[in-house]
């Protein structure tokens, strides 16, 4: 019950959207070319009754006439059923695209993905939206269309056999019973014993089928970190302490894969046999009809066919345990990872506009709750260069997270400046883009080439204009202070009202650094600027200094 009340609490957004009324006729199209087939299995099964007592007569022109309407009915199956599956994967693909849509706008937005790295974040978000989302969607709609289909499969066979099963009449201590379809209970309870013995043996598989996702996940991510940071690996030749480390995750993959190969092969042993047996038992139970001469060879293969399909239709959960599995730990992922989120969205402070950036008795605290920095009172007028200063571990650049309203952990009063601000990390984000959205980021619309040169002239890297279409990877392509003008490049095609500059010059020359903090003050007037650095050269560019551990001191 726990799955399906997650499984509707994820796919109701979908479903009940207006504008996904496609992907119900999509629904529609798949049930309904599955009970297509169906029939078509219907009428195959009284083909084949016809078919063996024609053979037993030798009636050669009446076996031809069957062998063509037999090649009719897998001509039509062939069709539907590959059209049922065309159809299928472009709903899960329509179904897919719509969720990781909104689980990603769901993370990016209020940066719940930055809040959540702070803590208590679910393992591999990545992992959770790429893979679990597909595993999911895919399942899901298998296994909601096989169900209707199987059970519109033996509501049709079930008939059938009853009928072919008559009433049967046996002793049992001298007293007679008769059992009107006993065929049908014999299928029913098989099944039903089937269907318990497989979730006895296969129940572990559920947390081994978590823990796999989750493993892989880690080695996934590992891998992609050893990628990120590979030159700083490369400097400290620390290549046998990572191998260590990668052979670690995958020996943990190694080992979860023996406990499920160990439990898989303990359901199969069962689920298979399971299968064969059901190919003989209903020969066996309609053999003394035929013995007396109740039913021909035509009823009894008739018999064996409508057994078969009502115990395969009635095996629905016996033949798709595993996958029931498999989907039951990704909406449990999914699930977590959704409220997760929910829960980051409790930090976020509405945090108001005024006409400058002031504080008062603003605490800044760490995750943990112990206090940073206590009782601020700052003011900053609209247009002022203001230098924060202060030892080091103090909580400055956390300060300038709090001010921009990213850090959740803080309390007091403080209202925000007019207009956009952005801030300027020591250590830039170069995602591998093409280098006019590298300079563009984090504004979707581009600006002109012209401008574009423009800005990289003024930074000093006017060789790159000629790379504006070419993408690489940046991070290291480019040196520590190359990224660095990079992102100032940034500011002045953003132009915001307010810049906060976190050592983004720390990797230059004082010289270049003074040069282009003049710039910055030239090119965009009426900036305010919050600033934090250690290079004392530029701290006469900045109109006050803010001692974080005094009051604010004239600069």
């Amino acid at each position: 019950m726990n799955a399906l009340r997650a499984f509707w609490r994820l796919s109701r957004p979908f479903w009940a959207s207006r504008r996904q009324w496609p992907a119900w006729v999509m629904l529609a199209g798949v049930i309904g070319m599955g009970l297509l087939v169906v029939q078509i299995n219907v009428w195959i099964n009284a083909w084949s009754k016809t078919f063996y007592d024609t053979l037993g007569a030798f009636d050669t022109d009446a076996l031809y006439a069957l062998m063509g309407q037999y090649s009719l009915y897998i001509g039509a199956y062939v069709l539907i059923y590959v059209y049922l599956d065309w159809l299928r994967k472009g709903l899960v693909m329509r179904w897919r695209q719509a969720m990781t849509e909104r689980l990603t706008a769901d993370w990016l937005g209020d940066q719940a993905f930055y809040r959540l790295g702070l803590g208590n974040e679910p393992d591999n978000p990545d992992q959770r939206i790429a893979q679990d989302v597909d595993m999911m969607v895919d399942l899901s709609i298998e296994l909601v269309a096989s169900f209707v289909i199987n059970l519109a499969q033996v509501g049709a066979f079930v008939v059938i056999l009853w009928e072919l099963s008559g009433t049967q009449t046996f002793s049992l201590f001298g007293t007679a019973f008769s059992i009107d379809g006993y065929l049908v209970w014999l299928v029913l309870a098989y099944t039903l014993l089937g269907s318990l013995v497989t979730h006895w043996v296969g129940k572990p598989l559920h947390h081994l089928n978590y823990e796999r996702e989750h493993r892989e996940a880690d080695f996934r991510a590992s891998l992609l970190r050893k990628r990120d940071h590979a030159e700083q690996i490369a400097l400290y030749r620390g290549e046998a302490v990572e191998r260590r480390q990668l052979s670690g995750h995958f020996q943990a993959i190694a080992d979860n894969w023996r406990q499920l190969m160990g439990r898989e092969r303990n359901l199969s042993l069962f689920t298979v046999a399971f299968e064969r047996v059901s190919l003989i038992i209903p020969v066996f139970a309609a053999l003394p009809l035929f013995l007396a001469k109740t039913i021909t060879l035509g009823g009894l293969m008739q018999i064996r066919s409508a057994f078969t399909a009502v115990q395969g239709s009635l095996s629905w959960f016996i033949k798709l345990y595993p996958k029931l599995v498999r989907w039951s730990a990704a909406l449990q992922r999914l699930e977590q990872f959704e409220r997760a989120i929910a829960a980051s969205r409790q930090q976020v402070r509405e945090v108001p506009a005024g006409a400058c950036l002031c504080t008062e008795g603003l605490v800044v605290c760490r995750p943990d709750g112990t206090v940073l920095l206590d009782g601020l009172d700052v003011r900053v007028m609209p247009g002022q260069w203001v230098r924060l200063d202060g030892r080091s571990g103090l909580g400055k650049s956390t300060l300038l997270r709090t001010l921009q309203g990213l850090w959740p952990y803080c309390r007091g009063q403080w209202q925000l400046p007019p207009g956009r601000s952005l801030l300027l990390p020591q250590q830039p984000y170069l995602a591998r883009m093409s280098l006019r959205e590298l300079l563009a980021y984090p504004d979707t619309v581009l600006p002109s080439d012209g401008r574009l040169a423009g800005a990289l002239a003024k930074v000093g890297l006017a060789a790159l204009a000629a790379r504006l279409d070419d993408t690489c990877e940046w991070q290291r392509a480019l040196s520590g202070g190359e990224q660095q003008r990079i992102s100032l490049a940034r500011a002045l095609l953003y132009r915001p009202q307010t810049l906060y500059l976190d050592e983004a010059t720390n990797q230059l020359d004082d010289d270049s650094a003074r040069g282009l903090l003049k710039m910055l003050k030239r090119e965009l007037p009426g900036c305010t600027v919050v600033a934090v650095t250690h290079q004392v050269v530029l701290a006469g560019l900045f109109e006050r200094t803010v001692m974080l551990e005094g009051e604010a001191v004239p600069a």
